[in-house]
């Protein structure tokens, strides 16, 4: 019971973020291009993303998006702080830096 709760809890929060990533990239764009500037790494394309509250129906074999060159604006801008990363089990290339750590690399040129 405790179990099913917590993965009810989990799926719901997953949502949220889902919803506030469409949000966010559809009328806070400005927001979001700032939060893009501490983000770090690359895609290692695991396809963790394309899973969180259900599987993307353009999820491929092998974690191949089937219309990556024309996909959602959300899916493009993902992960947009460090929240999104919160359930994809360390998978994801990507991280976010201190906005303090940019400044200082941005004075040191």
């Amino acid at each position: 019971m405790l179990k099913s709760v917590a993965y009810i809890l989990k799926k719901l929060d997953e949502g949220w973020g889902k919803l506030r990533r469409f949000y966010l990239v559809h009328y806070r764009e400005d927001h979001v291009q700032r939060h893009l500037t501490l983000r770090r790494g690359e895609c290692r394309r695991c396809g963790s993303c394309c899973r969180l509250m259900f599987r993307c129906p353009h999820l491929g074999g092998e974690n191949q998006c089937n219309i990556y060159t024309c996909r959602y604006k959300q899916c493009i801008a993902f992960p947009i702080d460090d929240r999104d990363l919160k359930y994809l089990r360390h998978t994801c290339g990507h991280h976010f830096v201190n906005s303090r750590e940019v400044e200082k690399a941005e004075a040191v040129r």
